[in-house]
């Protein structure tokens, strides 16, 4: 009886291209911008990305864009999502007990917290250079800078696993 070996070399990390957003527009707002600059199509996907923290329920917009012609999927996503929680018990107990809200704030990717929104750019073509795109996001005025993030080196990277 032969015996079979099945050989997997064929499997490799996803590649993609990751590109960090600092704006400070709401989500529907820039991807109506990037629509208009760079000729995308971004929709709001009917479900968000949900995160569970503790006991909060950290919920990040997400907007997608399938482009059959070139081989290439753009997905938009915000980094930071704030919620309001209010404290059980008062701070200080006298006269005028008022309950405290504080606001909490929680970020997809921890290590950048300084960016808003991530535009990743999955793609089948070895020929794709973001350097052309990065160039077209930096000509909208209401981003005040984008670049490219080496997104292996990011701790959280899995974070960014969408489907």
């Amino acid at each position: 009886m032969a015996i079979q070996k099945l050989v997997l070399d064929t499997l490799e990390d996803d590649t993609y291209e990751l590109i960090a957003i600092h704006c400070s527009l709401a989500p529907y707002r820039l991807a109506f911008l990037l629509n208009k600059y760079l000729n995308l199509k971004l929709f709001r996907k009917k479900e968000d990305i949900n995160f569970k923290y503790d006991d909060l329920l950290a919920s990040f917009p997400l907007y997608q864009y399938d482009d059959h012609f070139q081989y290439s999927s753009y997905t938009l996503i915000g980094n930071k999502f704030s919620a309001q929680v209010q404290q059980e018990e008062p701070i200080a107990k006298g006269l005028f007990d008022i309950p405290t809200n504080t606001y909490v704030i929680k970020y997809l990717i921890p290590e950048l917290k300084n960016v808003d929104y991530f535009l990743k750019i999955d793609t089948e073509t070895s020929t794709f250079s973001s350097s052309a795109l990065l160039t077209d996001i930096l000509t909208i005025s209401q981003v005040m800078t984008a670049y490219t993030v080496e997104y292996p080196t990011l701790k959280s990277k899995n974070n960014l696993i969408f489907e």
